[in-house]
């Protein structure tokens, strides 16, 4: 008696169409309307504005590399303030980070070390496609300026996709590019949001005329929004920074998002106990001392320090090693 060939609960493989032609049809029946909803979960249908009220002297020219907007330049003491609120999408019509899927998956790394990594200011996993760019995603975590991260962004024309669609012809591959970080910054004294394209990359691969037409054309991809962009290497993040702020954030893994706000209105204060203390040794005799005369043990002192790194209550100093062991060294506010 024959036997019915067994097949996986999922597999399409017999049917007619592929997975491309699939997407084609669903993109020409959204171009000539007979869908009303984009198919694509991380954006929606929005009007791009033209042109954004971006005062030009926010936006520095450097004259040693030419690009614009350095987040590290970026001087003052901002505090998070959490939980944060962001509009639903930003100007390109991309959803904000709670709702937000990176548009490649961490698999589709063809060259470094990827995986998915846990941020506070993405709401949750995000990929990364190599070792430098989750380097760079702990910087970002730690930085105050930055209020929302969004990794492996999608940028490409709009309406050249849907023309593409119309024509009945498959959109080019070179053409749908992702960009590592889309950043969201809030700057003190600046009334509106700046969105901060971040393109990492080896510093030895910056001179290769490949790469740096890539990163021209996201530059100025970006540009047509009011995006800045700029490219950061592993020059722009030490090992020694990368592994304090690594063991900084690894006091708040217990930490829900929720609960960050509540915690914050108590880490103020004891960031003010940390910064007027006199008390001298390691960092785990002094924590723990101030800690306990609020009436915590160890570990929620480890925790409330954290939290007040994380929001900007503190400043560390980055030419020294955050560990238990070592003496704690912050960057103290300049007193007028």
């Amino acid at each position: 008696m024959d036997r019915k060939k067994q097949r996986l609960n999922g597999d399409c493989s017999h049917l007619s169409f592929s997975r491309a032609r699939g997407k084609l049809l669903r993109g020409i029946a959204i171009a000539s309307g007979l869908r009303v909803t984009e198919w694509h979960p991380w954006s929606m249908s929005v009007t791009i504005s033209k042109s954004l009220a971006i005062d030009e002297r926010d936006v520095e020219e450097d004259g040693r590399t030419g690009q614009e907007f350095q987040l590290r330049r970026l001087a003052g003491w901002p505090v998070l303030q959490w939980p944060i609120v962001l509009p639903e999408t930003d100007p390109r019509g991309v959803l904000s980070a709670t709702k937000f899927e990176c548009w490649k998956k961490a698999s589709d790394s063809r060259v470094g070390i990827a995986g998915y990594y846990f941020s506070f200011k993405a709401g949750g996993k995000v990929a990364c496609h190599s070792h430098l760019e989750a380097r760079l995603l702990v910087y970002f975590e730690m930085c105050p300026f930055v209020v929302e991260i969004r990794t492996q962004y999608p940028q490409w024309n709009r309406e050249a996709f849907l023309a593409y669609c119309r024509a009945d012809r498959m959109f080019p591959r070179n053409e749908l590019a992702t960009i590592d970080f889309m950043l969201t910054l809030r700057i003190p004294g600046v009334p509106y949001l700046i969105y901060h394209a971040v393109s990492a990359k080896p510093h030895e691969h910056l001179s290769l005329p490949k790469v740096r037409a890539r990163h021209e054309r996201e530059k100025k991809g970006a540009a047509e929004w009011c995006a800045t962009h700029e490219i950061m290497t592993e020059l722009s993040v030490t090992e020694l920074e990368y592994w304090s702020y690594l063991r900084m954030l690894s006091h708040m893994q217990h930490v829900e998002l929720d609960e960050i706000g509540g915690l914050g209105g108590v880490a103020g204060p004891f960031a003010q106990d940390l910064l007027a203390t006199r008390a001298s040794g390691n960092a785990e005799r002094v924590v723990s001392m101030l800690g306990k005369r609020r009436g915590w043990n160890k570990e929620k002192s480890f925790r409330m320090l954290a939290v007040a790194l994380f929001l900007g209550h503190l400043k560390w100093d980055v030419r020294f090693s955050y560990e238990l062991g070592e003496p704690l060294n912050f960057v103290r506010p300049k007193s007028n």
